[in-house]
């Protein structure tokens, strides 16, 4: 082999196996639109999540407490959840009517009636909420109680 005389003169030519390549040089533009992209797409996944996961509201917006036909009285609404259940009073302190029973409007159930007469009414309604979202008005109709046959008053 021959020396070669223009590479000893430029120095390096026997260095080639020593020299470290050029490495991948990635722009900074390039590095933060991925970030960018990642981080949205980040935020876009927990808001689906989170939407997912919300729950199902009941807004009840005013109580009817209905009789013969008669609204008695109308009470501030409330909020609460699916499947919940809420218990409800009714007072009267002056001339009052028997009531023994109730229904209530749909989608609720009533779970519970009572009453209670001294020193004053309190006509007393246990209601379980839908199992599902609702915005509306709850009635409760409540059932007069029949007169005695005797005419007697209990």
């Amino acid at each position: 082999m021959a020396h070669d005389l223009v590479a000893s003169f430029y120095g390096g030519y026997e260095q080639v196996g020593l020299v470290h390549g050029r490495r991948w040089r990635i722009p900074r533009t390039a590095v933060l639109i991925t970030v960018a992209v990642l981080v949205l797409v980040i935020f876009i996944a927990a808001d689906v999540a989170a939407y997912e996961n919300l729950t199902a509201t009941v807004d009840v917006t005013a109580v009817d407490w209905v009789s013969e036909g008669t609204v008695l009285a109308t009470t501030a609404g409330f909020a609460l959840h699916p499947d919940q259940k809420s218990t409800l009073t009714l007072l009267c302190s002056t001339v009052c009517i028997r009531f023994d029973g109730a229904s209530v409007s749909g989608p609720f159930t009533l779970v519970a009636f009572s009453v209670t007469y001294q020193p004053d009414q309190y006509t007393t309604v246990t209601v379980q909420a839908p199992g599902g979202a609702y915005s509306g008005v709850l009635t409760i109709t409540l059932a007069v109680e029949a007169p005695a046959a005797d005419g007697a008053v209990d």
